[in-house]
C-alpha cells in the first residue's frame, strides 16, 4: 500500500515536470521602460514609422496587433499632426539591452512623484525579440518602450501567436488616450 502510494506521488510529480517542461519552451519576456519626463496624458493620436524588416509578412502582422491595441486604448490612426510616433523593429538574434526598473506605469502617472528614480538593468535578450517604441512626435524622444523576448518559441503551435505577443507587450501600458472614457465606449459596443 505505501509503495502504491510513492508510485502515485512519483507519476503526478513525473506527469507536472513534463507539462512544465513542454511550456518552459514557449516562454516570452515581456517588459516596459518609461520617460518620467512625459506626460502620458496629453497624447490622443499616432502614426506608424516604418518597420524596418519585413519577413513573410511579420511586420504586417504586427503593425495590425498593433494598431488594434492602440484603437482599445482609444488613440486615433493619423497622418495629420499625431501627437505620437509608433515605431517597432523585430531583432533576430540574441540582444543585449539596458532596461530601467520602474514602478507600474499606471502607479507613476498617477501620481508623478519626481522622487522616483531610474534604476539600470541589464537583460540577456534571447532571439526573436520585439520593441515597440511610442515617440512624443513634438520632441521626437522615446516615452515608452515594450520589448518582448523570445517571440520565435512556439509559433507553429498558434495562429494568433504574434497578436498575442503584442497584447501582452501592451498589457505593460494600460494607459488611454486623452478624453477618451473605456466605460463609453464599451456601452456603445454593447447597444
Amino acid at each position: 500500500m505505501l509503495m502504491l502510494k510513492y508510485v502515485t506521488i512519483y507519476t503526478a510529480l513525473l506527469f507536472v515536470m513534463i507539462i512544465a517542461g513542454c511550456s518552459t519552451g514557449r516562454k516570452v519576456f515581456v517588459e516596459h521602460d518609461y520617460s518620467y519626463e512625459t506626460n502620458f496624458k496629453d497624447y490622443s493620436s499616432y502614426t506608424f514609422l516604418e518597420c524596418e524588416r519585413d519577413t513573410n509578412n511579420l511586420c504586417t502582422e504586427i503593425y495590425e496587433a498593433i494598431r488594434r491595441q492602440m484603437q482599445v486604448r482609444g488613440y486615433k490612426l493619423t497622418a495629420e499632426k499625431p501627437t505620437l510616433l509608433v515605431n517597432y523593429g523585430i531583432f533576430y538574434d540574441n540582444l543585449r539591452y539596458q532596461g530601467y526598473m520602474q514602478p507600474v506605469i499606471k502607479n507613476w502617472v498617477d501620481t508623478e512623484n519626481d522622487g522616483f528614480r531610474y534604476e539600470p538593468i541589464k537583460y540577456a535578450l534571447d532571439k526573436g525579440t520585439l520593441i515597440v517604441s511610442l515617440i512624443d512626435a513634438e520632441s521626437d524622444q522615446v516615452v515608452w518602450r515594450g520589448y518582448a523576448s523570445g517571440i520565435f518559441n512556439g509559433v507553429e503551435n498558434s495562429n494568433n501567436h504574434y497578436r498575442s505577443v503584442v497584447r501582452r507587450i501592451f498589457d505593460q501600458y494600460p494607459l488611454f488616450a486623452k478624453g477618451y472614457d473605456p466605460r463609453r465606449y464599451s456601452e456603445q459596443v454593447g447597444r
